[in-house]
């Protein structure tokens, strides 16, 4: 009995082991050539964006307030800088930014805003930014401590 167990596993074994050379053959000499390229390396040149500040702090809100801050850029790249998405850490902070190419040497305008609804105690929210610069990315920071509402008291 334990021969045969063992003769059976052997067998399926080597069924399993042919039957996928078989298909990484016919993969192989079916297969178009894929060129894959390290997103890493460099093309040529990138641009390059400087913010005047990285971070801002809008100190002390009322848990509720909406607040926001302009970051202002400058393209000091070789190339038109072009911002393809910016995304945050949450729902509550909202971009907005020009979404047409930068020209190098040009300025531009990224505007946050938070709301600070449903939130209370220190918050810092990342802003990240995705373009065609050095990692393809950069970010800014905004941070802010909110305190509680306070509720309406009732006689």
């Amino acid at each position: 009995m334990k021969l045969l167990k063992s003769l059976s596993v052997l067998l399926i074994s080597m069924v399993c082991f042919i039957s996928c050379g078989e298909k990484a053959k016919k993969t192989e000499n079916n297969q178009s050539s894929v060129s894959v390229t390290n997103s890493n390396e460099k093309s040529g040149p990138l641009a390059k964006i400087k913010f005047n500040e990285k971070e801002y702090d809008f100190g002390t809100i009322t848990e509720g307030d909406k607040v926001t801050h302009i970051f202002k850029y400058k393209n000091v790249g070789e190339v038109p800088l072009t911002i393809t998405n910016v995304k945050t850490t949450c729902g509550c902070t909202a971009p907005n930014w020009d979404r047409k190419p930068l020209a190098p040497g040009e300025e531009s305008e990224l505007t946050v805003t938070f709301n600070s609804s449903h939130k209370k105690g220190r918050q810092v929210k990342k802003i990240t930014l995705y373009a065609n610069v050095e990692d393809g990315l950069d970010a800014v920071i905004i941070k802010t401590m909110v305190n509680p509402k306070e509720e309406a008291k009732t006689m």
